[in-house]
């Protein structure tokens, strides 16, 4: 196969990927809604599903998990041989199958019903053996596979893996404070680096502060920014308040306008009321702080109180986060 077709069937599974998100987007619906509802007060929630549903239904038990969300997956053919003995009425059943139809699943899902305890369906068509039994049944739907064949499992998988996804996040909103859950069950890696360590641990602060004091003019401030390198000079007063900033891009937007700009008092020219941060932020909040925002900001000072005792600039928070 040439690259060009090579690339054309690529181009053309992005496209069926396009199409079904859409499709998913127009059937969430309150189906959805008592689903995440049925996840968030279940003493426990079970996944089940055969080969690459499988798969997916194990991320989803683990993201779960993640959360405080106790999340366990059951094999089905496990399931049929002794393991149902771990199911309780106030559990819930998520089962996985594209057809909808997989014999194993079908049964599985028929003796939970048996049992009393609500299942949840996640199939890729809208009518099918296993959502008609279920409690309540969502659809994954999948325009066409990757492969021109509409075959192989990928659009599907990618669909109710996204599916398990808005789920599984849907069901932590309800039940608290999403964060203070992940900083628990996450003390390692780049999400407990975010979640559990502050601003004051990665900002450059004491002898590193860029600063300049409030009589100080603009060439003082720009040999600050010059010597420092971390593209912000605070301007303070002698008790450590911070009057201002002065950025690099301030610096090149005045150079453009500004005549005999060097000459000027620094408080002339500078950022009265610059977004700032807590020493005791996270990493987390810093940064999105400084991004979710219609210009991101590079850098920032940082509080303590009513004084500024360091910046942070977010490639400092995404370093520390690796």
């Amino acid at each position: 196969m040439e690259r060009t077709q090579l690339l054309d069937h690529a181009r053309s599974g992005l496209q069926w990927q396009r199409e079904s998100l859409a499709h998913l987007e127009q059937q969430l619906n309150d189906s959805f809604c008592d689903a995440a509802e049925q996840i968030a007060t279940a003493s426990k929630v079970v996944t089940t599903g055969l080969g690459k549903s499988g798969f997916i239904a194990r991320k989803m038990a683990a993201t779960l998990t993640s959360v405080h969300i106790p999340g366990v997956y059951l094999h089905p053919v496990d399931a049929l041989h002794g393991d149902l003995g771990m199911l309780r009425p106030s559990d819930v059943l998520i089962a996985f199958s594209k057809s909808g139809e997989t014999a194993e699943i079908v049964h599985l899902t028929k003796l939970v019903i048996e049992l009393g305890m609500p299942v949840i369906s996640i199939s890729s068509r809208q009518t099918t053996t296993m959502g008609s039994i279920a409690t309540i049944e969502l659809v994954a739907p999948c325009v066409h596979e990757y492969d021109q064949h509409n075959i192989l499992p990928t659009t599907s998988t990618t669909q109710a893996l996204i599916l398990a996804d808005l789920l599984s996040v849907a069901a932590a909103h309800q039940t608290g404070d999403l964060v203070e859950r992940l900083q628990r069950s996450h003390p390692h890696g780049g999400i407990g680096s975010a979640l559990l360590r502050t601003v004051e641990q990665v900002m450059h602060g004491g002898d590193a502060l860029p600063r300049v004091g409030t009589a100080a003019s603009v060439s003082d401030a720009v040999e600050v920014l010059s010597q420092t390198a971390l593209g912000i000079v605070c301007v303070m007063d002698d008790a450590g308040a911070l009057e201002g900033i002065l950025t690099d891009g301030d610096v090149r937007r005045l150079v453009a306008t500004s005549e005999g700009l060097m000459a000027m008092p620094v408080r002339a020219v500078m950022t009265s009321k610059p977004v700032v941060v807590s020493a005791a932020d996270t990493l987390h909040a810093a940064l999105q702080l400084m991004e979710r925002r219609d210009r991101q900001i590079g850098a920032v000072p940082v509080m303590l109180g009513e004084r500024c005792v360091g910046v942070v600039r977010v490639h400092d928070i995404v370093r520390a986060q690796w």
